[in-house]
């Protein structure tokens, strides 16, 4: 505090040759800066050996629907029956790796079964929406099984791609891959409709923390479920 006091800054007092050497009060300030800017990226620069000479870690994602600002609840007296999805992308619970400087590589894990996750997340599309959602066991995504559905909607499908991967130099870049198939049955119709949706996405500029990246996953997930719905319901 003392330094600062003086006319200093968090890395000591400005050096006082500047004025000795009769340097102009913009000349300073411009020298200064420069010096500043120079420690900065030195103590990035270290943070960075410090972060890659660490071991390799494993993160756990919140796999969740986040609704955009616009949806508006509104009570519907339609239900809903979600049959759970089935995850066939055969990486169980593993979304993918974060590399990191010096080839150190990280682990994104779900915090629970993809297929459990996912079948949340459609659950509360619809609870967002103002539907009424009931689980609902043994729907075989086939027509002639709609008969003994106790409900007006039911809905069912598989996970076949849910990744993350990101890699981190200086800034970090995200690429999420999401791709579902998602069967919609109008039970009084006895009518399947059905649609598949893939979304890739690459993000550069990420800021280099686990949330962030569970936040961009979490996002394009819900953009594909919420495009789905939009073009059968």
């Amino acid at each position: 505090m003392r330094a600062l006091a003086r006319g200093g800054n968090l890395f000591g007092q400005f050096p006082p040759r500047y004025e000795k050497e009769g340097f102009t009060k913009k000349e300073r300030g411009g020298r200064e800066e420069k010096e500043m800017k120079a420690k900065w990226i030195c103590l990035l620069v270290l943070l960075l050996c410090f972060w890659g000479c660490a071991g390799s870690r494993t993160f756990w994602m919140d796999i969740r629907y986040m609704p955009g600002p616009s949806v508006e609840k509104a009570e519907r007296g339609e239900v809903v029956a979600v049959n759970p999805f089935k995850d066939v992308s055969g990486d169980g619970t593993r979304l993918g790796d974060w590399t990191r400087p010096r080839g150190q590589v990280d682990t994104f894990m779900a915090s629970k079964p993809v297929d459990q996750a996912v079948t949340e997340a459609i659950s509360n599309y619809f609870r967002s929406r103002g539907y009424r959602v009931v689980p609902h066991v043994g729907w075989d995504l086939k027509p002639g099984s709609l008969s003994h559905i106790p409900a007006d909607l039911v809905v069912g499908g598989e996970v076949i791609q849910l990744k993350s991967e990101a890699w981190t130099t200086v800034r970090t870049k995200v690429k999420v891959h999401v791709q579902l198939q998602i069967h919609l049955g109008r039970v009084a119709e006895r009518k399947v409709l059905s649609q598949k949706m893939e979304i890739s996405k690459e993000i550069l500029g990420v800021t280099s923390r686990p949330e962030r990246i569970e936040e961009t996953l979490n996002k394009e997930l819900s953009e594909a479920i919420d495009r789905v719905f939009q073009g059968i319901l």
